[in-house]
């Protein structure tokens, strides 16, 4: 893709913005001169994101939503939202964060956990970006930026931990996100896709269990987890190198590599 760094007075939606990455991603957007559209299932989280952001860069508009990403219905009244609180003819930038953990075990798991974590994880960033579209179609140039997960590369927490409806999803979202450099490059060439793979993160979501310790041969056990504010500083310079594919953290780095050159043993 070709880089993608001017953001001055350009529109940015976030979803999953009530915390960890999404917050983070806001700000460093909005400290770009992008103006912000934040979404989260959680009103007052998202709510506080764009009141220290908007204390912080009070040049641009930041606006709160609060939205649940698997529900069509409230996709669009997020959009619609964002349409008329921005006046917003066109949006030059998606990111699709949002996303829960749930769901370890197909076989022995609460079916309506898998499902919903499947939902807000994939179906989240289908609604979103079908939703979007046409709004990103009319901008003059636009990146959408899916954020998957290590578990995108590798479907596993180690030995013993099953992690399947989150993997799942984030395979989804990887094939998507690739899928899309043809499709745009064909039939919306001022479009660009960007998939983002983070490794551990603070952040809200629930940490790693025990066994990602033991995982790859304790491959990756002296690796602790990077702040939010670096991944989205990250993300930020991948898109203005051009970087279609961002791999964030020490420990999404060695697994890529690791799984890409002895796959027949990744899960052993």
């Amino acid at each position: 893709m070709e880089p993608f760094s001017d953001f001055d007075g350009r529109l940015a939606v976030v979803t999953g913005a009530g915390s960890g990455i999404g917050r983070e991603l806001v700000a460093a957007l909005a400290g770009a001169g992008a103006h912000v559209a934040a979404c989260d299932i959680r009103k007052q989280a998202v709510t506080i994101t764009a009141r220290e952001v908007g204390r912080r860069f009070p040049d641009v508009l930041v606006t709160a939503h609060a939205c649940d990403v698997a529900d069509p219905d409230s996709v669009a009244a997020f959009r619609d939202e964002v349409v008329d609180q921005h006046d917003a003819v066109g949006v030059h930038v998606l990111v699709n964060n949002a996303a829960v953990v749930g769901g370890a075990s197909f076989v022995a798991g609460n079916p309506t956990e898998w499902e919903r974590t499947f939902d807000v994880a994939w179906t989240g960033t289908y609604q979103c970006t079908r939703a979007f579209l046409p709004l990103m179609m009319k901008a003059e140039r636009g990146v959408l930026v899916n954020v998957a997960s290590v578990n995108a590369l590798w479907a596993s927490v180690g030995p013993g931990s099953p992690h399947t409806a989150y993997s799942t999803a984030k395979f989804a979202v990887r094939g998507f996100t690739e899928s899309l450099i043809a499709d745009f490059a064909r039939n919306a060439p001022h479009l660009s896709a960007v998939l983002v793979v983070p490794g551990r993160v603070r952040t809200a979501m629930p940490t790693p269990p025990p066994s990602w310790r033991r995982a790859l041969n304790s491959l990756v056990a002296d690796v602790g987890p990077m702040s939010a504010s670096d991944a989205a500083a990250e993300i930020m310079i991948g898109l203005g190198r051009g970087t279609w594919r961002i791999v964030i953290g020490e420990d999404a780095r060695r697994i890529d590599d690791r799984v890409r050159s002895d796959p027949d043993s990744a899960y052993d």
